[in-house]
């Protein structure tokens, strides 16, 4: 996570110039804005110091469904145990020019854990910030009762990583990886930059993997309750693996290639599968 903090305004400025714009136009005076930029956020990252600080909370969720979680810059980890308590660690983390003003900076970051009326709300994210100057990131790990179905993740920068969850998931990135790992549900998974992987889940309903420049990696162990599945890469590869018994139509749009429709048993799942510049691989 510490590369990736000092690699926040790198890719944030990137992002800031490209926009939306077709990847086959190339502004010369913009590629040479960004290489000035990236020079002087690696500069500016030099000889910082640190301090950090740690809490942790522990709430009974017996009669509650939501975990909501809104954070600027940090990875977040998510995991499910034999308890009613949701278990919520924050590491809180500063650098900036001198160990007195990160000590400062950590001792007056403020954030929330709130329990509304049936969910529990993380407010890790922060505002005025001159990361020019410093930088601050909260790392978040979290344990959940079995009865939290409903994971809502707001991020900037950072990972996510969803383990042996059953329930719904909607995690919108900026800049990092989403992960979840032996997990059931239905899933709106979307990053701008950074890949999306799934690892032995099963898919329920209707479920996007969306992301602008990464690869997306989906692994499903079944998908017979799935109604209809999306991946979407602007710049990526797409690699789908599902159960040979599965029931589905997949249409297939890759770069270069013309729309081709694979189809098993009564076509029961729908899937879209779509890349701007990559290869499919869907078995």
């Amino acid at each position: 996570m510490k590369k990736m903090l000092n690699l926040f305004l790198i890719i944030v400025t990137v992002l800031s110039l490209i926009g939306c714009s077709s990847i086959n136009e190339v502004d010369e005076d913009k590629v040479k804005d960004v290489s000035d930029k990236i020079t002087e956020a690696i500069i500016n990252t030099v000889g910082k110091s640190e301090a950090s600080r740690q809490e942790s909370h522990t709430i009974n969720a017996g009669n509650l469904n939501t975990l909501n979680i809104s954070s600027s810059v940090g990875d977040i980890k998510i995991d499910t145990h034999k308890s009613n308590d949701v278990l919520i660690g924050i590491n809180i983390v500063a650098k900036s020019g001198s160990k007195e003003k990160s000590e400062q900076l950590v001792e007056d970051f403020d954030y929330t854990v709130d329990e509304s009326l049936n969910s529990i709300d993380v407010d890790t994210t922060y505002k005025d910030i001159k990361l020019e100057d410093y930088n601050i990131s909260t790392e978040l790990s979290i344990t959940v009762p079995e009865n939290i179905t409903n994971i809502i993740i707001s991020l900037n920068v950072g990972n996510v990583n969803i383990k042996n969850i059953k329930g719904k998931f909607e995690v919108q990135n900026n800049v990092g990886n989403i992960i979840v790992e032996n997990s059931q549900g239905s899933y709106i998974l979307k990053t701008n930059v950074g890949e999306i992987n799934l690892y032995s889940n099963a898919a329920d309903e209707n479920s996007e993997f969306i992301t602008n420049t990464g690869d997306v990696k989906l692994s499903f162990n079944d998908i017979s309750n799935a109604d209809s599945i999306k991946a979407v890469t602007d710049i990526g590869d797409i690699t789908i693996t599902i159960p040979d018994n599965s029931s589905y139509e997949a249409v297939i749009n890759e770069f270069m290639g013309k729309e081709k429709t694979e189809s098993n048993g009564d076509k029961h799942t729908k899937l879209e599968i779509r890349t701007g510049v990559g290869s499919i691989n869907f078995n």
